[in-house]
């Protein structure tokens, strides 16, 4: 079951008879294309200077309600745009919330094995969410060392952001990927549990 699913792979979907293409995924969820008969295209490749959201279900939804067709590998510029070698969520903790940070470093913090995870892109679109929930607009951050952001530097720079956009304390933390925009990777800020649901724990 767990080597059905292949990055590239077309599938023909059950939930609603349309085609998708996998862009990205990991042991959890998917991320995938989706392609429009009547022009030939599909949503996101070739639109790669647009603001994209990536479609998204869990990995075994995916696995139990589609079939491969065929594959279709990425191009150069497809895995440019859609970086699938970047983690689909990180930062994720129980134990802090945004606009309540209890401590002044998150090494303090007892099974902080998350701050091991690292974000290999020198600059990506950081999303906050409102008080009513929805996404705000996003702001460019740049890794401080010019190359790739250690997970502490990228919480404390989210944490910046969503303070501004929301002094609501947060259930948790983490930080997820949802698609790219002017051709940067972009992650939304939210709590512990992922806003679509996908994370049950």
């Amino acid at each position: 079951m767990t080597d059905k699913l292949t990055l590239g792979g077309i599938y023909k979907t059950n939930w609603d008879n349309s085609t998708a293409r996998i862009i990205g995924l990991d042991d959890v969820e998917v991320f995938y294309d989706g392609y429009w008969p009547h022009d030939n295209s599909w949503t996101f490749s070739g639109n790669f200077k647009r603001k994209c959201y990536f479609y998204r279900t869990s990995r075994q939804a995916f696995e139990e309600k589609s079939v491969q067709q065929h594959i279709l590998p990425l191009t150069t510029e497809e895995k440019q745009a859609f970086r699938p070698d970047l983690p689909m969520r990180l930062g994720r903790s129980k134990l802090i919330s945004w606009n309540d940070f209890k401590v002044s470093n998150l090494t303090e913090l007892p099974g902080n094995d998350f701050l091991k995870q690292r974000l290999e892109a020198d600059k990506i679109v950081l999303l906050p969410y409102g008080i009513k929930g929805g996404l705000k607009k996003g702001t460019i951050v740049t890794a401080d060392n010019g190359s790739y952001f250690d997970c502490e530097e990228l919480i404390w720079k989210a944490k910046r952001i969503q303070e501004s956009a929301n002094n609501e304390t947060s259930k948790g933390i983490g930080i997820y990927r949802i698609g790219f925009e002017i051709r940067l990777p972009s992650f939304y800020i939210g709590q512990y549990i992922d806003s679509a649901g996908i994370m049950t724990e």
